[in-house]
């Protein structure tokens, strides 16, 4: 059952950068992926440390209260249904019964459907009441503003340090489309990455940077449990087969 909430306020920067409040279903019609955090955002659930922020492909400063959080930015970034995302970008404020709350969660995100979504980090500790409350409020907020809502968990192992790695590729430099193609023709049967750039005719350190640029656009693809800097098997993503 969802939650009975009593005076939801959301507060956020409008689009000059003041602070302002709005009702759950005022949310509809907000570009809070385009924005910022209404206050000074604060560590993760309270705790002191550094407030990390990550530049994403969009060239925008994507708020994270913890590293949790950044590996979530970098997934949410490297998604090709997510076409601008932002961090802590809303405080929501309810009362349910006598009791008052107020939460941000982590990510909002423009989708490439035209969709908005809210997006939360699950907990590294398991999924305990207060975390219930809060997303069975984000769900009723979410059905008010016409959102969606999606609970992520965190990438770990080899596909979290695979991805991290494609992610230093993520701002492509002006690139030669002689050299792009040659480095998607040499891969046009499944092959070691590093035979492929050698293969190409493109000088190797170029083709590698290369083709590590097209897997982060998702030209090329790889067995993601095999690590990069081994050379995992590698094709394009036209080949099914």
């Amino acid at each position: 059952m969802g939650a009975i909430l009593r005076d939801v306020r959301a507060w956020h920067l409008d689009q000059w950068g003041g602070l302002t409040v709005s009702t759950a279903a005022g949310l509809g019609g907000v570009a809070l992926e385009e924005r910022q955090p209404p206050t000074d955002p604060v560590a993760y659930h309270g705790r002191q440390g550094k407030i990390t922020a990550w530049p994403s492909s969009a060239r925008s400063k994507v708020v994270c209260g913890s590293w949790r959080r950044l590996r979530v930015a970098v997934e949410l970034d490297f998604d090709p249904d997510v076409g601008r995302f932002s961090g802590e970008p809303v405080e929501l404020h309810w009362q349910s019964g006598r009791a008052k709350y107020r939460w941000r969660p982590d990510f909002v995100a423009r989708m490439r459907d035209g969709s908005r979504c809210a997006v939360v980090v699950q907990p590294p500790r398991g999924i305990g009441l207060q975390w219930r409350e809060r997303l069975a409020a984000l769900d009723e907020v979410a059905r008010a503003a016409g959102w969606q809502v999606q609970v992520r968990s965190v990438l770990r192992g080899t596909r979290m340090e695979n991805l991290m790695w494609l992610a230093d590729y993520r701002f492509a430099d002006r690139v030669d489309p002689e050299r792009e193609q040659a480095v998607l023709d040499a891969f046009r049967r499944r092959r070691p990455l590093f035979e492929g750039t050698r293969a190409c005719g493109v000088p190797e350190l170029a083709a590698v940077d290369l083709a590590y640029g097209l897997m982060w656009q998702r030209r090329l693809l790889f067995d993601w449990d095999q690590p990069l800097p081994e050379g995992p098997l590698v094709w394009t993503a036209e080949v099914t087969a």
